[in-house]
């Protein structure tokens, strides 16, 4: 199997990531959005790659594999002043590449990466029955900060998810 490698989603990658997230959004009942709830066009998330570009905490990173994008993390900052030090993220990984280590690798570069930005913090929600994500996260050093309940009503049922959050021991930096 071919190595997989991880980069920054540019504008011309729109496409290819919007067929990413509908392909997510259809095969887990694990993410935000459900089958076909997902209805944006290119342009749209074309016009989204380029405005989360002018938030220096803002990253979206993609795993590919000849040519095929197979994982996604959005990591997603602020410019309000008193939380700007955090950002939340969200991990998308296709079902064929769980356990492959897609997942690890893009959340280890965000967590490289993010306090070079000035983040001493990193949060996310989990749905309580994702085990297998649950698992990455706590390896990789997140804890448990909270459970919101009813967070997400799926086909009529509420789910519960976690608040998990790693905060880097660097302390509160001034952003630039």
């Amino acid at each position: 199997m071919e190595a997989v490698r991880t980069r920054d989603v540019s504008p011309q990658d729109a496409e290819r990531l919007l067929a990413l997230r509908q392909a997510l959004f259809a095969e887990t009942h694990f993410l935000l959005y459900g089958p076909g709830d997902y209805s944006v066009s290119v342009e749209e998330v074309t016009s989204q790659i380029e405005r989360a570009t002018q938030i220096s905490t803002n990253r979206t990173l993609i795993a590919e594999e000849r040519d095929k994008f197979v994982g996604v993390l959005n990591i997603i900052g602020s410019r309000v002043p008193r939380v700007r030090h955090s950002a939340h993220i969200a991990l998308g990984v296709l079902r064929e590449r769980w356990g492959s280590g897609v997942g690890t690798e893009l959340m280890k570069e965000a967590l490289r990466w993010a306090p070079t930005v000035g983040l001493s913090r990193l949060e996310l929600f989990v749905m309580t029955t994702n085990t297998r994500a649950i698992t990455l996260y706590e390896r990789l050093g997140f804890k448990f900060e909270g459970l919101r309940r009813r967070a997400y009503i799926i086909d009529g049922v509420a789910h519960d998810d976690h608040l998990m959050g790693y905060v880097f021991d660097s302390g509160t930096r001034r952003l630039p």
